[in-house]
């Protein structure tokens, strides 16, 4: 078993997708357990969502003789996609048009928002304008082309830096103005980070024995080239 270095699964089976999801309900709930559990359960919602965002987490990609085989979790989850069938980069696509494939990391922004509402204890109207932030990005990472993205990457970055300040900067004087410099400062960053790991990623699709499954990686073409040498590739 060998493993194929700077290659990760974007695709998930469906107990980690599961689990993603489970793991934003429950972040999604910490101000119900703030109140009736205290801090005690506070802390303990946050683990065990930070926990279960990291097992449904994509590690690392296997190749052997028999196929492959996708990782998650730090090992926990591993998923056998058997023999592989044919491998194309998908690099020149709209990544709306794989969202499917994509639906386990499009969580990932997701899980961060509600975070930071949980970490700056931010609620009711000062929420709108980073939730809006976060369908901007979502928007534009999915209706574009990746080249097209890449072509305008020092716009984009701007775009996630300074556009949180800017939907929020109403409520710079609302009574709220530390929630609202942490957020948007954690939010810029956040954002930055997520247009930053979208664009700079290149895309490989994989027709597998046990299914279709999307990679993402470094470079397209030495995965391409490592999954073509096995086997019926």
């Amino acid at each position: 078993m060998v493993r194929l270095r700077g290659a990760w699964p974007l695709s998930a089976p469906g107990i980690a997708l599961f689990l993603r999801f489970v793991a934003v309900a429950l972040l999604s709930s910490v101000g119900w357990v703030m109140e009736n559990y205290g801090p005690a359960g506070y802390f303990a919602l946050l683990l065990a969502s930070a926990f279960l965002f990291g097992v449904s987490s994509g590690w690392k990609v296997e190749v052997s003789e028999k196929g492959l085989t996708l990782v998650y979790g730090f090992g926990i989850l591993r998923v056998n996609a058997g023999e592989v069938l044919e491998v194309k980069n998908v690099g020149e696509l709209k990544l709306g048009t794989l969202w499917k494939d994509l639906a386990n990391s499009l969580l990932v922004p997701s899980f961060f928002m509600l975070l930071s509402f949980v970490l700056f204890g931010v609620k009711g109207f000062l929420v709108l304008p980073f939730v809006a932030y976060w369908l901007v990005l979502y928007w534009i990472t999915l209706a574009f082309p990746v080249r097209t993205l890449k072509e305008r990457m020092g716009r984009l970055f701007l775009l996630a830096l300074l556009l949180p300040w800017a939907l929020s900067a109403p409520f710079a004087a609302s009574g709220m103005e530390f929630q609202w410099f942490g957020l948007s400062l954690f939010t810029s960053l956040i954002g930055f980070w997520f247009v930053l790991s979208w664009v700079s990623m290149e895309y490989v699709e994989v027709l597998a024995e046990n299914g279709r499954f999307l990679i993402g990686c470094h470079d397209a073409e030495r995965v391409i080239k490592a999954l073509g040498g096995i086997d019926g590739a």
